[in-house]
């Protein structure tokens, strides 16, 4: 599992009135698309196994009729696509898999004279232009206001003077969160999604040139913790932290809130590893679980409702973001196979008079050290 192609920056919008309804029209016709792929490869699993070209160029067709838009119909066939990817990975029975309660388009970025993306494109660092239609496929440009956090303010005007420059492209997404008849009519709650090619990120956003030393350090993730050990090269423990995550584990906190409270930790956690001269990370090879996670698929038979929310919210994604948050701190990852890591862990750690995580997170730095020794290593992130 290497580094993503893209970083998603999620930018808030709020909107009313006839905006509003053509938002809102454009992401249920999308929805269908998505509803009638589904069943057609439900009727015919073959459809599921065809590479990613023969798939749109067949699918595309069936759809049209519904979003008369190129662009909008690649966008959700991809999305399709990937999720029967990751659920055949996780054999999933296809005839249960249903649509989960979503409303969102997408269209992939291109470069030239699309400037970015032609369907939804950043027109200034406060505003976004969006293609969209109705349920008569009448076409209209809506033009929502963003809130550009501080710190990606900078990511995101560098972005935007590329791609009029025809440089790079960028897909985006809208997603609706919420949506109700208020004292001004229809009025919609919901997200800008804009993926920004990772390189450039790592560009704009990079801390440090290089590593302040040598060592190794191994990092064990769990829903509400974070446990590093340092190594040498030589295998000799130099030193421990643990990184709580306790405000970002409720339930009930927002989503967007916890990932903001958890970047912050992951950002403490890499910028304290580059304090002790640490050049890789060691971290657990996390499930292959995609879209799943995220808003497309429900399947009432993977496990319980908590334990699906724990993993998809925490400890996979956590480990993603480590791995392409650590360039920006010169540190690369390395993914080792996490068998046994725990049981090994807790009888490490009484030796060594640590924690059963920080067990764990010792033995993870040990393979790493030993996976960087061998004549042909592991690909390094």
């Amino acid at each position: 599992m290497g580094l993503p192609r893209y970083v998603t920056l999620s930018l808030d919008f709020h909107t009313d009135g006839e905006e509003a309804r053509a938002l809102l029209s454009t992401a249920w016709l999308s929805k269908l698309v998505a509803h009638r792929a589904l069943r057609l490869v439900k009727e015919n699993e073959v459809l599921a196994d065809l590479s990613e070209y023969r798939f749109l160029k067949i699918m595309r067709s069936k759809c049209y009729d519904i979003l008369p838009n190129r662009r909008y119909v690649d966008g959700m066939l991809k999305l399709i696509y990937s999720t029967l990817k990751s659920a055949r990975a996780l054999g999933v029975d296809m005839e249960k898999m249903e649509l989960k309660q979503w409303l969102l388009f997408q269209s992939d970025g291109e470069r030239g004279y699309a400037r970015g993306n032609m369907n939804i494109r950043l027109t200034d660092i406060h505003h976004v232009r969006v293609l969209t239609l109705d349920y008569g496929e009448r076409t209209r440009y809506v033009v929502l206001e963003l809130a550009i956090p501080k710190g990606w303010r900078k990511l995101v005007e560098t972005l935007i003077e590329r791609a009029t420059k025809g440089s790079v492209g960028y897909p985006a997404r809208i997603v609706v969160k919420d949506y109700g008849i208020g004292k001004y009519g229809l009025h919609i709650h919901g997200e800008v999604q804009v993926m920004v090619p990772y390189s450039l990120y790592l560009e704009v956003m990079r801390r440090y040139n290089k590593p302040k030393g040598d060592n190794v350090a191994g990092v064990d993730v769990n829903v509400n913790r974070l446990d590093a050990v340092i190594i040498d090269r030589y295998g000799n423990l130099l030193s421990y932290k643990t990184f709580w995550l306790k405000n970002s584990t409720f339930m009930g906190i927002r989503r967007k809130r916890a990932w903001s409270l958890i970047g912050e930790q992951i950002h403490v956690l890499l910028k304290w590893l580059y304090s002790q001269g640490v050049s890789v990370i060691g971290l657990e090879n996390p499930e292959i679980i995609g879209y799943l996670r995220y808003y497309w698929i429900k399947n009432g038979e993977r496990r319980r409702r908590k334990w699906n929310w724990k993993v998809s919210m925490f400890r996979n994604s956590i480990i993603e973001r480590i791995a392409w948050k650590a360039p920006l701190y010169s540190i690369k990852t390395l993914y080792v196979n996490p068998r046994n890591t725990s049981k090994e862990g807790e009888k490490t750690g009484k030796k060594l008079g640590l924690g059963r995580h920080l067990g764990s997170a010792y033995i993870i730095a040990k393979r790493t050290s030993k996976h960087l020794k061998r004549p042909i290593t592991q690909k390094l992130l």
